[in-house]
């Protein structure tokens, strides 16, 4: 007994859905200008299966001499090619796309010979193709643009009929996002992977069409393979990339090409990728690197206000966000409606001011509104991470870290803060070093993996000075018996930072674990807040930086890591650093961020965007990164530098 569905089926008339009255009406004597009818689908859009279908619905008329015709199986010879009143040429392998095997002149001067003869032909062909026949034969008449016909995409009515051969496939269908359902061929594959004994269908969607994306690179489809690389031109993969990367197509009538074959929808007011196959492959996959946010009293304002009058706060209110960072969420929310805003959200430390409970409770709820915004990706999974937290030196309490048990309780707010939200994943320094896991943020379909660091593990340290803590108590007892109470109040405010360190260190423990993990993914990243290298800048401190920075270095380049992210010198900085004789030919390239938010800033807020591209070519995928900086000025963000990075390069 046939199975219910089968992608690699011969045509079934029983299981034919589509609508060919156009082409019916076509092949019954309407006038035409060229020699040939051309109709135009993507590979694998059933192409062969309209032809069959019409070969069926034709057999009456014609004189009954209507012939399917698989033009592979007479290579360059035309004289084995059946005699009809009717040919539906199906496979013509044109010379000039790819691997074709036909020179186009040839093949058109025996279809003007039929033509002649009063034969109807009926050309099936892939974008590809028609641009090879086009640039052949319209100039010598032998070919119009105004005989092209199109292979429509199925429409909700024959996807329903689709689906009603059993139930599973029934329900499956309401399930499935509206790009599965307008292809015959995929949605036949879905339902066939949804059938197998052991799919999970009804519990996991997004794993199932995991499935279909991988059975359809199987030999006997290379999908990818057949539909970009086959099917289509150097030019029209190019629009095809552009759209993919929210870019202007350049070439409006290739883009309109495409379109018209189904590669290409409208998502609102911009072209979107129509095929979810395409769109899981080319579509990159996009981060907002934000750091050193500071909610607190020295956020960074929109708006220099002199007057600090309640007029002038009226009068503020009505100049948009007050904050910086709100206007970044702005932005974002403008992205998103572009098709370009980030799939993934990174946090590189110092998220408040103080580590108090109302400053990260603002915090969260700024971040609740950003996640509002993210793109979702046909290759990220709805519960991997989209956002990911590493806390830094602002990020503790500091009233919390006397002692031994202070080393933990100091990270207990950002802890409490952060722990609920859905679909993140932070650094959990609240944790004993000995005992705790890595944060790591995987994603094996994007082939990318992330690790999340704690460099503040000892934020807000208190220094144990004999000689310090007596002139600390002479000047409290000063501070109890002489000083007046606004004195009284600025010295112990003071107090509370004068016995502080701030070190930036990150814990032995962890990269104890960073060597034992084993790290599979080809894309590997880390983030931190401290820098892992000087910059351009100076700043007065002690432990400015990162104590064992050349040890974390050594360690993520001896793992393969090819970018680190930080933040915490409020200076957007590129840099890359290889180490000869230690790691080989291994570059790891370090970005810093922009503050998002702070008022203390050397230059201007910004962010990093980080772009990851795959390109698959068989069994290989190569990947390559971008990192852009974008700086705020003049009110509106603008990428002002570029770092292209290497994953993997050894």
């Amino acid at each position: 007994m046939a199975p219910a569905f089968d992608a690699r089926a011969d045509y079934i008339a029983a299981r034919d859905v589509r609508d060919h009255s156009e082409l019916v009406a076509l092949l019954g004597g309407l006038p035409q200008k060229g020699v040939l009818f051309p109709l135009v689908g993507a590979r694998r859009a059933g192409k062969t299966w309209e032809l069959k279908a019409l070969e069926h619905l034709l057999a009456g008329s014609h004189g009954g001499e209507v012939r399917y015709v698989d033009l592979r199986r007479h290579g360059p010879d035309f004289s084995k090619v059946p005699e009809a009143r009717c040919l539906l040429l199906d496979e013509p392998e044109l010379s000039g796309s790819g691997s074709r095997v036909r020179p186009a002149g040839d093949f058109l001067r025996w279809c003007e010979e039929r033509h002649l003869g009063g034969t109807t032909l009926l050309l099936a062909m892939s974008p590809a193709e028609w641009v090879v026949l086009q640039r052949e034969g319209e100039s010598r008449g032998l070919v119009s643009a105004k005989d092209l016909r199109f292979l429509s995409s199925l429409q909700p009515a024959q996807a329903e009929r689709m689906a009603a051969r059993t139930e599973l496939s029934r329900k499956l269908l309401s399930q499935l996002p509206d790009l599965w359902k307008r292809s015959p061929f995929l949605l036949e594959l879905a339902f066939q992977v949804a059938e197998e004994p052991g799919a999970q269908s009804d519990e996991d969607v997004w794993e199932l069409l995991r499935l279909v994306r991988e059975r359809s690179d199987y030999a006997e489809f290379h999908y990818f393979e057949a539909v970009y690389r086959n099917g289509l031109t150097d030019a029209q993969r190019a629009v095809l990339n552009q759209v993919a990367d929210a870019a202007e197509p350049s070439d409006k009538k290739g883009l309109d090409l495409l379109v018209r074959c189904g590669l290409v929808g409208k998502g609102g007011s911009r072209p979107v990728l129509a095929d979810p196959i395409l769109a899981a492959e080319l579509l990159p996959l996009r981060f907002h690197h934000i750091s050193d946010l500071h909610f607190g009293p020295k956020s960074a304002e929109r708006v220099d206000a002199k007057d600090s009058g309640a007029h002038a706060r009226r009068m503020a209110t009505g100049l948009g966000p007050k904050h910086v960072r709100d206007e970044y969420l702005r932005h974002v929310a403008s992205l998103k409606a572009m098709g370009r805003a980030p799939h993934v959200l990174i946090v590189s430390g110092d998220l408040v001011e103080w580590g108090e409970d109302a400053q990260f409770e603002e915090a969260r709820g700024w971040l609740e509104k950003v996640l509002e915004h993210l793109e979702e990706h046909p290759r990220l999974r709805p519960d991997e991470p989209h956002l990911l937290l590493a806390g830094g030196n602002h990020d503790v309490d500091w009233r919390q870290t006397d002692g031994d048990a202070g080393a933990r309780k100091r990270h207990v707010p950002f802890a409490r803060a952060f722990d609920s939200l859905p679909r993140s994943l932070r650094v959990r320094l609240e944790e004993a070093p000995e005992s705790r896991q890595l944060a790591i943020a995987r994603y094996p379909e994007l082939g990318v993996e992330i690790l999340l660091l704690g460099s503040a593990e000892f934020g807000g340290e208190q220094e144990k000075d004999p000689v310090r803590e007596g002139l600390l108590e002479l000047v409290e007892r000063l501070r109890k018996e002489v000083m007046a109470k606004p004195e009284h109040e600025r010295a112990e405010a003071l107090l509370r930072q004068v016995s502080r360190i701030d070190p930036g260190l990150v814990h032995g423990e962890d990269l104890a674990r960073v060597r034992r993990e084993p790290w599979s993914q080809p894309v590997r990243l880390a983030v931190l807040h401290h820098p892992v290298s000087p910059l351009p800048m100076t700043e007065l401190g002690r432990y400015v930086g990162l104590i064992n920075a050349g040890e974390v270095k050594d360690r993520l380049m001896e793992k393969g890591f090819c970018l680190v992210l930080h933040g915490h010198a409020h200076t957007g900085w590129f840099g890359k650093e290889a180490w000869p004789g230690r790691h080989g030919e291994q570059v790891l390239w370090i970005a810093s961020a922009p503050s998002l938010g702070s008022r203390e800033v050397q230059e201007h807020h910004g962010f990093n965007e980080l772009v990851l591209s795959r390109e698959p070519r068989g069994s290989e995928t190569t990947y390559s990164l971008t990192v852009l900086r974008y700086s705020r000025e003049g009110g509106s963000w603008e990428a002002r530098s570029r770092m292209n990075c290497r994953p993997g390069a050894v």
